[in-house]
């Protein structure tokens, strides 16, 4: 009876039918899942903010505040001018900068964000 007893736990009963069906809805489901997430990365990708370049600056229809780009880069030299003519006064030398170029930066800067800044106040 022990023998008898160890046999039947040794002894698997095995249906090839429902395994073979188990595996083909697994390969099935992996398959679902695999178009699933190359949907998923086609959606991501049309989702996503188109790359800019530099030429977009100049279409018409961009979302870049080109006012707002110049008066930073006059900005940035009015900086610059001002950081060289500390430079130069620490070893008692003259800056040699036309006050006319100065001036223009100061314009340019004023003019730009103030321009940008009135069509922001005025509405689009």
């Amino acid at each position: 009876m022990a023998e008898e007893k160890d046999n039947s736990r040794n002894e698997v009963e095995l249906d090839l039918e429902k395994y073979m069906a188990l595996i083909e809805k697994l390969d099935d489901q992996e398959d679902k899942i695999k178009e699933m997430k190359e949907e998923a990365e086609a959606a991501r990708k049309q989702l996503a903010p188109p790359k800019r370049t530099f030429g977009m600056l100049f279409l018409d229809d961009n979302d870049v505040n080109e006012k707002a780009i110049i008066g930073f880069a006059s900005f940035f030299l009015m900086v610059v001018f001002g950081c060289a003519d500390l430079v130069t006064a620490f070893w008692d030398m003259d800056l040699k900068i036309s006050d006319t170029i100065y001036t223009s930066f100061v314009v340019v800067t004023l003019g730009a964000f103030g321009i940008s800044e009135a069509g922001k106040a005025f509405g689009k």
